[in-house]
């Protein structure tokens, strides 16, 4: 090589290493460089897809919204012309982010809403791009698809070029048009955007740093680079991070319930259709149990939703703790619970749900005080019931109704009867909306004699006259009925029209003694229930102390202080307070002292096997001397026989009704065995 020579091999020796160092550097440079671009990439493609999988929901969101305007308008119209004219005017200012807008077509192609108002004048059913009638496709797709459904089309941009576009469309068949919005898919968030820019310039700088860097000085570069690198990978290590928390939270979110940390209801369908599958497999058998915790709703009343959420995290845990192995619980929502419990015996079974009940009933302690709960729990054998999913659950929800229509604080094994059981129900619940408008509800009342043989008073008990299923009694509706949430109305509705009979009875100078109407804890708690007696009596010129309202000790019970207040209130109308039911609850002798009432009806189960039953004897009269210590009379329901009536006499009870005088009977009946005597008359 004639370039070296002895004069410049020193120069040559001096500059080999900065070549060397020029050459690692500029290849150290690259592969920064690729690696940078290369991750970035892949970031924006996952932050891309993410974006336009969000858009898409969006769509669908918008369209959602706009069916329920449309559908409020026309059924507060019902008029055509009159619901469209004032949709255009809602929707006219109505405004989206991200470039979305809502579009209305009827069958025909007509368009009833555009934002370009242009495009309302004129029908575009045969409106065509590239071959295809994009309008026609659109109502084709949407009337195969009522709950609605994607398309995919070529549209144009409002810069007139071709882009794709994917529009959310749906059916309101009453008006026959069809909703839509679309996205074209060359849109990005503005965000995004900026962020990728943000990070092109970020990745420019560096580049640009690092090689006038590397000219200027190497030996300094070489420290700069690893600097620079460093910070990269720290800036990219904590970037990668924040992306793999954000789809934990995400993934989170979207399996599991926040409150209690269980799968959630689609998470745990997911698990379950895994689980029949492996069972097919493997020919082995799986049980859905639906777990519904008995009187959660009035400790969230009485207490409120925070203690009520301790509780659902207490239960969770206990599930939790009942189940073990590949076994899974989830939480459904309110206070419904659903566990997976995977390679069953059918036959040993109910010992764990007998742990998982008994685990429940372990006392929760809020506000320092202990409460009790218990949980109806339906059960559904795979594949002896079903192999869908879906079907399963419903199956044990249905018997968990029958468990809790039982009485609650049990379980049940689905059959097939359970299917029509459960359907007669929902048919009920809708006409039970009805029946106070129809006037379909009647009264019934049973007397209530006292030991001279006359008429103290009477209980007023409702019947519903079903259209086609005849006289129903309570017991068939009025569980229905507080879970729907009319029950108060139906409560207010039996005491005014017990007084208006009993105004009636005065009219024609019989003395109908005292009236006693059921009420529940629920109508107490609500705050204008005192307003509404107070209406009544004025109302009807009704004097209060001819009313007794009675209150299961059960439900008194359940938040004792709270009912004291309660009760109080109650009584400063004028009204007297019965505890119903009494010895099948937990009363506290502590509370009972201080409960503002005025007598305890003994309940029937205790009455209705005397004399056979000494034990029974014994409790009755323990009760009747516990009255008689606490200055209360004693009413016993359900008595049947003349040893059961000289029993409760003989003994000290004071009023005794039951089938031993007479069922429950209309009006009619009422006044002509009882008020037309001289015992009922003035």
């Amino acid at each position: 090589m004639a370039f070296i020579t002895p004069k410049n091999i020193p120069k040559f020796i001096m500059f080999l290493p900065i070549i060397g160092i020029l050459i690692t550097t500029i290849l150290l440079s690259s592969i920064t460089i690729y690696t940078i671009k290369n991750n970035f990439e892949k970031e924006k493609k996952s932050i891309t897809t993410q974006f336009f999988d969000n858009l898409q929901k969006t769509t669908k969101q918008r369209v959602e919204l706009t069916y329920n305007i449309i559908d409020a308008l026309y059924k507060d119209t019902k008029n055509y012309k009159h619901t469209i004219k004032i949709m255009q005017k809602v929707l006219s200012k109505m405004r989206w982010d991200k470039k979305g807008y809502i579009f209305v077509f009827d069958f025909y192609g007509n368009t009833l809403y555009h934002p370009n108002h242009y495009y309302m004048t004129i029908n575009r059913w045969n409106f065509e791009r590239n071959g295809v009638k994009i309008i026609r496709l659109l109502i084709q797709e949407a009337l195969k698809h009522p709950n609605g459904t994607y398309v995919k089309y070529l549209a144009y941009n409002p810069d007139g070029s071709p882009k794709q576009k994917v529009s959310f469309v749906k059916v309101y068949k009453p008006l026959k048009i069809v909703i839509g919005n679309g996205v074209y898919l060359n849109y990005l968030d503005k965000e995004l955007l900026k962020k990728q820019k943000d990070t092109k310039n970020i990745l420019n700088t560096i580049i640009k740093n690092t090689l006038i860097t590397s000219v200027i000085i190497l030996v300094l570069m070489l420290v700069i680079i690893y600097y620079f690198a460093s910070i990269l990978k720290n800036l990219f290590t904590k970037y990668n991070e924040e992306i793999h928390q954000e789809k934990t939270i995400l993934f989170k979110k979207a399996n599991f319930d926040l409150l209690t940390n269980l799968h959630n209801r689609e998470h745990f369908l997911l698990e379950l259709k895994e689980y029949l599958n492996l069972i097919k497999r493997n020919n082995k058998k799986l049980a859905v149990l639906f777990v519904d915790l008995d009187h959660f709703k009035e400790i969230n009343d009485t207490l409120g939703h925070q203690y009520g959420d301790k509780v659902l995290k207490t239960i969770a845990h206990r599930l939790k703790k009942s189940i073990k192995g590949t076994n899974i619980v989830s939480r459904f929502g309110g206070d419904e619970f659903v566990i997976l419990l995977y390679d069953i015996d059918p036959k040993n079974i109910t010992d764990l749900i007998e742990t998982i009940l008994n685990k429940i009933k372990e006392p929760i302690i809020l506000n320092k005080e202990k409460y009790y709960l218990s949980a109806s729990i339906g059960i559904s054998i795979a594949p002896i019931d079903s192999h869908d999913a879906n079907k399963l659950v419903k199956y044990s929800d249905t018997a968990m109704y029958k468990a809790k229509k039982a009485g609650k604080d049990r379980f049940e094994f689905y059959t097939n009867s359970m299917s029509d059981e459960a359907n007669k129900r929902i048919i009920l619940k809708n006409a039970l909306h009805q029946a106070l408008e129809n006037q379909e509800f009647l009264l019934y009342f049973q007397p209530q004699i006292d030991k001279a043989q006359k008429l103290y008073g009477m209980e007023v008990l409702i019947r519903w006259n079903h259209p086609t299923e005849g006289i129903l009694s309570p017991y068939y509706f009025m569980p229905l009925a507080i879970e729907i949430g009319i029950i108060d109305k139906i409560d207010l509705w039996v005491i005014e029209q017990a007084i208006i009979q009993y105004k009636k009875w005065l009219q024609k100078n019989y003395n109908p003694g005292i009236i006693s109407c059921n009420i529940t804890m629920k109508q107490l708690e609500k705050s204008d229930f005192i307003e509404s007696l107070k209406e009544l009596f004025k109302k009807h010129d009704f004097n209060a102390k001819y009313l007794n309202l009675e209150l299961t000790e059960e439900s008194i019970m359940k938040n004792p202080k709270k009912s004291i207040d309660m009760i109080n209130k109650i009584k400063e109308l004028g009204i007297n307070i019965n505890i119903d039911d009494f010895g099948t609850g937990y009363s506290s002798l502590a509370y009972l002292k201080k409960f503002p009432v005025s007598k305890l009806k003994i309940d029937r189960s205790f009455i209705k096997d005397i004399p056979q039953n000494k034990d029974d004897e014994v409790i009755v009269k323990t009760v009747i001397d516990l009255a008689k210590n606490l200055h209360l009379k004693i009413v016993a329901e359900g008595v049947e026989t003349k040893i059961q009536k000289d029993f409760i006499f003989e003994n000290g009870g004071d009023i005794i009704q039951g089938y031993f005088y007479s069922p429950p009977i209309d009006a009619d009946k009422f006044e002509e065995k009882f008020l037309k005597d001289t015992n009922g008359s003035k």
